[in-house]
């Protein structure tokens, strides 16, 4: 029986952090931290310009669900930068629901309609966010549990 042999391999990412210099994650994250506020001013605005779109489609009930989907699926993603949770669970919500109803090819403008105006009144009330608003989210999502996944 011969004897085992043990063969030590060399991660060039071990030898990355092993070496001098670099940065710490507290300097990482400030400096993350200032990229952010550097865009949001541009963020706000493409946020504000979704939620104008969503109320567009809830007027003209002329786009398909995945128009829809697409847009709530853009204010997630900017709320989520700058972690607005309750406006990221409104928008999730609306998220699931627009995906419901078009596995469903169903079209529910009223449904849409009242999450879209949850999304403006949270938006605009940003600052003065209070439990309440975790209340009008509860209700969103009983909302869109009323739509079935299948």
């Amino acid at each position: 029986m011969s004897e085992p042999q043990f063969i030590k391999v060399k991660y060039s990412l071990s030898e990355k952090t092993a070496a001098p210099g670099g940065m710490t994650a507290e300097l990482a994250n400030e400096r993350a931290a200032r990229e952010l506020a550097a865009l949001g001013g541009d963020a706000r605005k493409a946020l504000d310009a979704s939620i104008k779109r969503l109320e567009a489609h809830c007027q003209a009930k002329s786009v398909g669900m995945d128009a829809v989907y697409e847009e709530s699926s853009v204010v997630l993603d900017i709320a989520g930068m700058f972690n607005q949770r309750i406006l990221c669970d409104a928008a999730y919500s609306l998220c699931e629901l627009t995906d419901r109803l078009r596995t469903a090819g169903r079209q529910d403008w009223a449904s849409i309609g009242v999450h879209v105006n949850a999304l403006r009144l949270i938006w605009t009330e940003d600052k003065q966010l209070g439990p309440e608003m975790k209340e009008v989210v509860d209700g969103l999502w009983a909302l869109t549990d009323r739509m079935s996944p299948t």
